[in-house]
C-alpha cells in the first residue's frame, strides 16, 4: 500500500535575536530615498561614499555592506529593499550604541575576550579570527563585545515579580494550552521495492520490533533513537499526514508513504490528549519572556534618547537601494 504527499519535516524552526526597530527621529532619516547616482565608473555602487555620520566616525557603504554579509552571509543582491531597510535601520543602531560605550570609555580587557572565547560555540569562530580577537583591540568583534557591555548595564537590573508572572499566565490561557498531541515514529527507505519488504515486517511487529527496524533499515536522521520523530501537535505536520496520523490507533503502522526524501513507514505510538500547562511548568518560560519584554522596551527607550542626545547623521541617498524606513 502506498499514499503520495508532499512531506516536509516539521518542527525545525529558525531562531534569531533582532535589535528592536528604530524609532528615533534623527536628522538625515528619511521616509524613503535614493534618488541620487551611487555608482562607480564600472556602474556599480561607489562603497566610499559616506552613509552614516556618527560623532567623529564616518561610515561608508562598503562598512553596510560588510556589515550585511557578516550578519546573515550573504550579499545585497539576495536581499529585498524592506530587507536592506531593516539592516540599515540596525547599522545605525549599532553605531550609536558603540558611540556611546565609546564616550562612556568602555573597552574590552584581555580577561573579557578569553571569557568570550570560552563561552561561544564550538565552529563559530575559525583560529584565524580567534587569534585576530585576542591579538587586536579592533574590529567588529572588538565592537560587537564593546556594545554587548554598554546594553548590559542598561538591562541588568530588570527584575520581574512573582504576580507578574501570574497575570501574565492569567491574561493568556491560549499559550498554554497543549491541544490534541501524538508521538510518531517513522523508518526511512530510499527505494519503494525495499519500503514494501520493510512494511510487510513492519506493520505486524509491536514497538521493540519497529524499533529494531528503524535502527537497521531506516536512512532517516533519526534512526539511532529507534525511529522516533517527536511529538506533534495538530498543525505542525504536512495536512495529508497530519490527517493519517491523527486517524491511526496508538500503535499502529500505516501505508507506505512517498515524498522528496524517500519512502515513509510511520507508526503511531501514542496519544495525549488536550491539556493545560501547569503555572509551575509554565512560570520559568513567562518569567524569560517578561525579561525579554522589558529588555527590549528599555532598549528602545535608551536608542530613542540616544537619537536626539548623539550627533549624527545618515545619508540614505548614498545606498545602493531606495532606502525605505521602517515605520
Amino acid at each position: 500500500m502506498k499514499k503520495r504527499w508532499t512531506f516536509r519535516p516539521a518542527g525545525l524552526a529558525l531562531a534569531a535575536g533582532v535589535w528592536v526597530a528604530f524609532l528615533g527621529s534623527g536628522c538625515g532619516s528619511k521616509e524613503q530615498a535614493g534618488g541620487a547616482d551611487s555608482s562607480g565608473r564600472d556602474g556599480s555602487p561607489d562603497e566610499s561614499r559616506i552613509v552614516l555620520q556618527v560623532g567623529p566616525d564616518a561610515y561608508s557603504l562598503g562598512d553596510f555592506s560588510r556589515y550585511v554579509r557578516e550578519t546573515v552571509g550573504t550579499g545585497e543582491t539576495d536581499l529585498n529593499v524592506a530587507g536592506l531597510s531593516h539592516f540599515f535601520d540596525r547599522f545605525i543602531e549599532e553605531k550609536l550604541l558603540l558611540r556611546a560605550a565609546a564616550d562612556k570609555g568602555i573597552t574590552v580587557s584581555p580577561e573579557d575576550k578569553q571569557a568570550y572565547l570560552e563561552d561561544v560555540e564550538t565552529g563559530v569562530l575559525t583560529e584565524e579570527e580567534k587569534t585576530a580577537l585576542l591579538t587586536s583591540d579592533t574590529g567588529p568583534l572588538i565592537d560587537q563585545l564593546k556594545i554587548e557591555t554598554y546594553t548590559r548595564e542598561i538591562t541588568q537590573d530588570i527584575t520581574v515579580e512573582e504576580d507578574e508572572v501570574r497575570t501574565y499566565y492569567d491574561r493568556n490561557p491560549g499559550e498554554f494550552s497543549l491541544g490534541e498531541r501524538a508521538q510518531v515514529s517513522q523508518i526511512l527507505l530510499p527505494t519503494e521495492a525495499r519500503a514494501v519488504e520493510v512494511w510487510e515486517r513492519a506493520r505486524f511487529a509491536d514497538e521493540a520490533g519497529f524499533r529494531g527496524l528503524a535502527q537497521t533499515e531506516s536512512v532517516g536522521p533519526e534512526a539511532a533513537e529507534g525511529g522516533v520523530m517527536g511529538v506533534f501537535q495538530r498543525g505542525q505536520l504536512p495536512v495529508e499526514l497530519e490527517e493519517a496520523v491523527f486517524a491511526m490507533r496508538e500503535g499502529e503502522v500505516g501505508p507506505i508513504s512517498e515524498s522528496p526524501y524517500g519512502f515513509h513507514i510511520f507508526r503511531l505510538d501514542k496519544k495525549f490528549e488536550p491539556e493545560r500547562i501547569s503555572f509551575e511548568d509554565a512560570a520559568p518560560a513567562i518569567r524569560r519572556k517578561i525579561v525579554d519584554l522589558k529588555a527590549e522596551a528599555a532598549m528602545k527607550r535608551h536608542l530613542d534618547e540616544l537619537a536626539k542626545r548623539l550627533e549624527w547623521k545618515s545619508f540614505p541617498e548614498n545606498l545602493s537601494f531606495p532606502y525605505q524606513r521602517m515605520k
